[in-house]
């Protein structure tokens, strides 16, 4: 749970970072110079990122990469060095997907697990395919990021790194989420879009389907198991007794 935790924050705070980057970007350097936003950054890079994490693998390794493209930036003044960081940010993103499936789990796993914990067992290669998935896009995502940062013009890169990828994410979201639904037509919570998708593709209708039905009869009768004997034992209990 804690790397779980700590992977989210370092996640979530590189893909916050990524997000505002390539739009102020060259304002800042128009304002300040090339040199002097690189020396704000290595600022924020050192308040923000968890160096001495033992639960990331490679994050100091990550990290110092920053660090010489931020170093870079600073002695050369050659902005290509800042157009690279967020290429370097996805490759670390990347980094912790593929390093989460080493011990044949994933970070997706443990993630949907942190978040519903009454999440089947057969849910796992699913998810460390999911995983390796979005590992080699944000891979691709870093190599496209640094070709636009070295070959490109800064619209270019601008648009890919502030726009595009964000595009191309939200459908791959959208897209995982129809795919999940549909694979396993798991229907637990029974929500109005739960009860919608059932209807288009019944869980019935295919053998995962019957597995993720029988998972939730499981699981809902050992709730009722455990209601029921919390119930006997409030029953025989002083207090009750006393009353």
């Amino acid at each position: 749970m804690i790397r779980v935790v700590a992977a989210v924050g370092v996640a979530a705070s590189g893909v916050a970072f990524v997000t505002v980057y390539p739009w102020v970007l060259d304002g800042a350097i128009a304002r300040f110079g090339t040199r002097l936003t690189a020396a704000f950054l290595v600022g924020i890079v050192a308040l923000t990122v968890p160096v001495r994490s033992r639960r990331l693998p490679g994050s100091p390794l990550l990290t110092l990469g920053l660090a010489g493209l931020l170093l870079g930036a600073a002695t050369t003044g050659d902005r290509t060095f800042l157009r690279l960081i967020p290429g370097w940010v996805y490759l670390g993103l990347a980094w912790l997907c593929v390093s989460s499936l080493r011990d044949g789990g994933s970070l997706i796993e443990e993630g949907a697990r942190a978040m519903v914990p009454e999440a089947p067992d057969f849910i796992s290669g699913y998810c460390r395919v999911v995983t390796a998935l979005w590992g080699a896009f944000f891979a691709a995502c870093a190599l496209v990021i640094a070709a636009l940062a070295l070959g490109s013009s800064a619209a270019a890169w601008q648009g890919f790194s502030g726009r595009t990828i964000w595009w191309v994410m939200a459908g791959l979201t959208v897209t995982e989420f129809f795919v999940r639904k549909t694979w396993f037509r798991y229907y637990f919570r029974g929500g109005p879009f739960d009860r919608f998708w059932a209807r288009l593709f019944p869980a019935e209708a295919t053998a995962r389907g019957r597995r993720s039905l029988a998972a939730i009869r499981a699981h809902r009768e050992r709730l009722r198991d455990d209601g029921d004997v919390v119930a006997v034992r409030n029953e025989g209990s002083p207090t009750d007794a006393r009353s």
